[in-house]
This record gives structure tokens, sequence and C-alpha cells, in this order.
């Protein structure tokens, strides 16, 4: 007898895996369709494989608006996103995703998207070649164990002074997509979603009359989740490569306000302040500005 009931026992387990297996997860909560008390605690969207994804509505302007829930998102990248993922990307009703990553990290982890995708891809490639070297000179310190000189402070400081001045046609394309959506929900995104995605999210905010303390605080929300995205890596090299090595690639992977900062006193050195950053730089006139204002709060 004792045969039968093993058989039995382990079909029942079998069974009881499968169904548990098949049971639909919950529909991500989004925010713009629970009551307006509700939105703010679901800013990030529980996404399975994507990293960092929240909504940027709710933030009020000095002017007593609030940016419209289900219209502005920014994300981590996709190459991770799950099938269920993308049946809930579905339920967003995006008319636009900017790509902000280099060439090679697309080539390397490509986007995963529902099929037909049912929105607009835009690629923007930011921080191309310099992003390519700069991956180059770590994975080479790594490899070699000397950080002499290496200092990823002033690293990411200066990659946040360049996107206010020399990448400054990239963004310049990105406030223009979101325009020309015209109030549709639009997705950005870079590989962590903290920095290209973080200084795109702090323009637009600073257009739409977000105050900077608002908009650094949403610039900061990224620091926790981007560091234990990489929660495993940095075990792994502290392990292999020793503290020296984890340290250093610690302070690239994660989020520091002086950054920002950097960022925005640039724009104040290069273009003599942000109106003139607008108006110069972004080539936005007082209607567009207007446009976006429209588009974007109530």
């Amino acid at each position: 007898m004792k045969k039968p009931i093993l058989w039995a026992g382990f079909a029942a387990a079998l069974l009881l895996f499968s169904a548990i297996q098949f049971v639909p997860s919950t529909p991500v909560a989004v925010p713009a369709a629970l009551p307006e008390a509700q939105r703010a605690d679901h800013r990030v969207l529980g996404f399975e494989g994507i990293d960092n994804f929240r909504d940027l509505g709710g933030y009020r302007t000095e002017d007593g608006k609030q940016v419209r829930w289900g219209r502005l998102y920014r994300s981590g990248a996709l190459d991770e996103a799950s099938r269920w993922d993308l049946d809930q990307l579905q339920r967003l009703d995006l008319a636009l995703l900017i790509d902000f990553r280099s060439r090679q990290e697309k080539a390397e982890a490509p986007d995963k998207l529902p099929e037909p995708p049912g929105f607009q891809v835009l690629e923007i490639p930011t921080l191309d070649a310099g992003n390519s070297a700069m991956v180059g000179e770590v994975m080479a310190r790594i490899d070699s164990g000397n950080f002499d000189g290496f200092d990823p402070d002033a690293l990411m400081v200066e990659a946040n002074r360049q996107f206010a001045t020399t990448f400054t046609p990239q963004f310049r394309q990105f406030v223009r997509g979101v325009l020309q959506a015209g109030g549709k929900p639009v997705l950005w995104h870079c590989t962590a979603g903290k920095d290209r995605t973080g200084y795109a999210a702090a323009i637009l905010l600073r257009l739409l009359g977000v105050p900077r303390e608002q908009i650094m605080a949403d610039y900061m929300a990224s620091r926790e989740p981007a560091l234990e995205a990489h929660g495993r890596d940095l075990l792994m090299l502290r392990l292999f490569k020793g503290e020296e090595a984890a340290d250093n690639i610690r302070v690239i992977m994660g989020v520091e306000a002086h950054w920002l900062e950097a960022a925005f006193a640039a724009i104040d050195e290069h273009w003599g302040g942000f109106d003139n950053y607008a108006r110069d730089g972004l080539e936005l006139a007082p209607a567009d500005i207007a446009a976006l204002k429209a588009q974007l709060l109530y």
C-alpha cells in the first residue's frame, strides 16, 4: 500500500504546485486608477522585473496646481520585464516610451516590450561614447584592483554637469517628445532610472513650476531602489574584488543630492539661469511651456 500512497501524495503535490503557478498575479496598482487619497502611497508601481518605476503625479507647483497622475512615468530599463510586467504596462495606455541608454547598453540588454507595443519608442542615446569609456575604465580598474586617482563622486558630478551643457540637444529632444505627446502618458528610462532619467524628470518638473525641494526629493527617491537592485552585485564584488572596489562602485550605483545640484549650477553658469536654458537650450517658447502646463497640470 505504501507505493500507491506515495504516488498519490506526489500527484497531489504536483497538482497543488501547478495550481499555484497559474493563479493570476494581482494587477499592479496604477495610481491614476485609485481614489485620489490613495495615489501617493502607490507612487511606486510594483513591477516584477522593472526597477524604480514611479508616477510623477500629485507634485504641487508653486502656484498651487498639481501634476496629473498617470501622465509622466520614470523607471529603470525594461530588459528584465516579465510577461506579467508587459501585460501591466499595457494598462498604462502609454503614447511614448523614451530610452536614454547608449547604443552599447541597448545592444547588451534590449528592452522587452509588448507585441505590438501600442506606443511610439523614441531612442535618445545620451552619454553614448562617454558611457562606453566610463564602463571600460571601471571594468579595467576592477580587474586590476587599481583605484589610484579614481574619484567616482567627481565622475558623477561631471556627468551631471554635461547633462546641462554637452547633452542639451538630447534633453531638448526629450522635452519636445513630451510636448508632442499632447498630455498622453509618457515613460522615460535609462539603465538604472536615476541619472539621465533623474535629470530629465528634474528639468521637466522645473518647467512645470514644481519647487526645487520637491524636485530634489523625487531625485533622491531613486537612491534606495538603485542600491537594492544591485545589492547582490555589490556583495559579489566585495567578496571577490575587495572593499575598495565595492565602495567605489557603490558610489556610482547610488544617488547624491549634490550631483543634481551640480547640474543646476551648470545651467546657471552656462546659460545664465533656468529661464534662459529653457529658451535658448531647450528652445521652448513661452507658448510651449504654457502648453506643457495645460497638458500636465490640473
